[in-house]
């Protein structure tokens, strides 16, 4: 029996992702045969398995089943429906590194994924969990620029003098995508990241965190705080012990805003480290 349909998603979804097989077959905890044989239609993932990959993905289960949605078009042409639904899902990315027509070749392979991963490791050193980059280009940019946006917001722009060296071109890019990240976090972080950031720690702190968030903090609340701590220049290294003063917090004082708990933070952690 064939599953075309759905492989053939699940494979759209995977390369948009910028993820190879293997990638998405380790976070899924099967075998890169078992996925292409999803993609190929010969077999399907397993029920169990369907959230994962739609979280991994960045879809719908309705999308990957093909379950039919609200018809937005006047002709009904499914091609331009779901290319509406997914220009209307990437329109507002957390991260993007976009680059002028001269960068094309640099990133013609997948190599250039590695190197994102490599990226992403030194920032989680730092308590920084960097969301998925769509790297793509733009004809709006000079052919020698590139940019770093989050949410239609440039953070940084720069155009480059020579790129005849496209390996030593995109490593200088990598190095200011991570300058970038570290430097606007507090822009780029949104709630989906902090529950996952969250979701990890519960592995090592699960007393805690099942008790606090999302119970008496919410994810909403908590990713307010986390966005005014940083501005104020302080790091989330330590986010375990920031939930913990938090809900230390709210225990001794009831109810506050963001504002006045980012404050409240800022002013215990001073005081911790000056004991």
């Amino acid at each position: 029996m064939k599953y075309n349909g759905i492989g053939n998603k699940i494979s759209e979804y995977r390369q948009n992702k910028g993820l190879t097989q293997e990638q998405l077959a380790g976070k899924l905890g099967v075998t890169p045969q078992a996925l292409s044989k999803w993609e190929r239609g010969q077999s399907l993932p397993d029920v169990g398995l369907l959230a994962d990959l739609c979280n991994i993905l960045g879809c719908r289960a309705d999308d990957l089943l093909g379950i039919a949605t609200a018809k937005i078009t006047e002709n009904d042409d499914e091609k331009a429906q779901e290319e509406i639904w997914a220009n209307l899902r990437n329109c507002m990315e957390p991260l993007e590194l976009t680059f002028g027509q001269d960068f094309v070749p640099a990133f013609m392979d997948a190599s250039y994924v590695e190197q994102i991963v490599s990226v992403r490791k030194n920032l989680s050193k730092e308590g920084l969990l960097m969301p998925i980059v769509r790297v793509r280009d733009d004809l709006q940019l000079e052919p020698l620029e590139f940019a770093i946006v989050s949410y239609r917001k440039v953070l940084y722009r720069e155009t480059y003098s020579d790129c005849s060296d496209l390996t030593m071109c995109r490593q200088y890019m990598m190095e200011c995508l991570e300058k970038t990240v570290r430097e606007k976090y507090a822009y780029i972080l949104n709630r989906d990241i902090v529950k996952e950031m969250v979701e990890n720690l519960q592995k090592r702190f699960p007393v805690l965190i099942s008790e606090t968030v999302p119970v008496r903090i919410s994810y909403g609340f908590l990713t307010d705080v986390l966005k005014k701590y940083m501005e104020m220049g302080n790091s989330d290294l330590y986010l375990v012990k920031i939930i913990e003063i938090l809900d230390d917090i709210l225990r001794r004082g009831g109810t506050a805003t963001p504002e006045e708990m980012t404050a409240a933070l800022a002013k215990e952690w001073k005081r911790l480290h000056s004991e």
